[in-house]
């Protein structure tokens, strides 16, 4: 148990070199520097084992909070974290198990990408084709995909299953995934949506690859909104997360329920915006 204050909140994120999780965590900073607090940052790798030797390092180091970023917080988390002796708030992701459980700060993943959809075939589009993340991603993976499948079976377009592509926030795996979308479809979608602005930007290489003109022949709009999306040619259309005000926000609910002894638990969510730019176009 925690027997002094020690002025120190725990930071637990699957891969400190994502930027997602640098923004995230310079919002946290933003709201505990001013009220006297140390964070300690720890890298889990997205793995249940790490996460739950952290979650016992972190109670060792008499932490008064912990914000958490996994991949899947299931039921075997969530039932550590409710044993902690310390309050726990949950970032960009939901649990995938016992849900409602755990305070929770996140963007709504169906929602935007829901949105993403619509916007394409506000533009005209119907052949729309998806690029996510993992699907062991309870929120950014499985939800997102969610929010592809619904925006198109709420007008009764068939949902095609080589359209879809599933793997990691990486380059690597959108020039892949993009790869297998140009190689096994007869009929090349005429947009894509994808779950990371680096999936885009591999999708983008490949295109540029074969002499497939973005956004010409293919649309494409990536997530996130990362710093380089104004920086690549064409500039990416892409759904804005603000995760620094994503951090603030988690910040500012786990400083409440340390000052607070009992708490029903709530799920807040960061808005989102799709931003038009220049590889997505008005198909005619």
């Amino acid at each position: 148990m925690i027997t002094k204050k020690t002025n120190t909140i725990g930071i637990i994120v699957p891969d400190i070199s994502n930027a997602v999780f640098g923004k995230l965590t310079k919002g946290i900073n933003h709201i505990f520097a001013k009220q006297g607090y140390t964070v300690i940052l720890c890298e889990s790798q997205g793995q249940l084992e790490n996460e739950l030797k952290l979650l016992d390092v972190l109670e060792e180091k008499q932490i008064e909070g912990l914000l958490f970023a996994g991949v899947d917080v299931n039921h075997t988390l969530v039932k550590t974290m409710m044993e902690k002796s310390y309050p726990v708030v949950l970032m960009t992701q939901e649990a995938s198990e016992d849900e409602g459980v755990l305070n929770t700060v996140i963007h709504n993943n169906v929602e935007a990408v829901y949105d993403a959809v619509k916007f394409l075939m506000d533009n005209g589009h119907t052949r729309i084709a998806y690029l996510g993340g993992p699907q062991n991603d309870y929120s950014s993976g499985k939800k997102r995909l969610k929010g592809y499948r619904r925006a198109l079976e709420e007008v009764g377009i068939p949902v095609r299953e080589s359209y879809i592509g599933q793997g990691e926030f990486s380059f690597a795996f959108g020039y892949e995934g993009m790869k297998r979308i140009y190689e096994e479809n007869s009929r090349l979608p005429t947009a894509v949506v994808t779950g990371s602005d680096v999936i885009a930007v591999g999708a983008i290489q490949y295109l540029d690859n074969m002499k497939v003109r973005v956004p010409e022949d293919i649309s494409v709009i990536g997530f996130d909104d990362s710093e380089f999306a104004t920086y690549i040619r064409p500039e990416l259309s892409t759904v804005r997360i603000s995760y620094y005000d994503e951090g603030e926000k988690a910040a500012m609910m786990l400083s409440r329920l340390m000052n607070e002894e009992k708490n029903v638990p709530v799920i807040e969510y960061v808005p989102h915006k799709i931003i038009r730019r220049s590889t997505t176009r008005i198909l005619v």
